[in-house]
């Protein structure tokens, strides 16, 4: 009689440990799920939310009284031309969407730009910049996902020409 006390202690131990471990496991398969739609999300909206953020904090640094702000074109592709003055010398940065990425190239005014040439910031599926009124931008981007960002920013300063 004491044998069969000690096997249902152990069997009952044993179940126990059993139904501990695989509250374990689907506690941790539970958190992985969590963590992996967490990580898709930051994926999928990663390259748009770059692209705004980016030429938004462009555009904040280059309005002053001593910079200047326009849409103008590369190449026949649509860029914004950020412009200011060092030493008497006036240098544009260009930021564009080419080959499948939003490039910036910065070089002396006047410099024939090649749309290669330039630096790249992020991948994405389209990038346009719009002026819908002096000194208003309108900055839309298309990520790798697929989802659209957009945000429309107000030069205070006398950036806009």
């Amino acid at each position: 009689m004491k044998r069969y006390i000690h096997t249902a202690d152990a069997v009952f131990a044993l179940i126990l440990f059993c139904a501990f471990a695989i509250s374990m496991l689907m506690v941790l398969m539970t958190g992985a799920q969590a963590y992996q739609g967490v990580r898709d999300t930051v994926e999928n909206h990663y390259s748009e939310d770059t692209c705004i953020s980016y030429i938004a904090m462009k555009l904040r640094h280059y309005d002053d009284e001593g910079s200047s702000v326009y849409i103008g074109d590369i190449a026949g592709l649509p860029a914004l031309y950020l412009s200011e003055s060092f030493d008497g010398e006036e240098y544009v940065t260009a930021i564009y969407f080419y080959d499948g990425y939003v490039m910036e190239l910065y070089a002396e005014k006047g410099y024939d730009f090649d749309p290669e040439h330039g630096f790249r910031i992020v991948a994405a599926r389209e990038m346009t910049v719009s002026e819908p009124s002096d000194g208003l931008f309108r900055i839309s981007c298309v990520g790798t996902g697929g989802a659209r960002a957009e945000t429309t920013l107000g030069l205070r300063g006398g950036g806009a020409s």
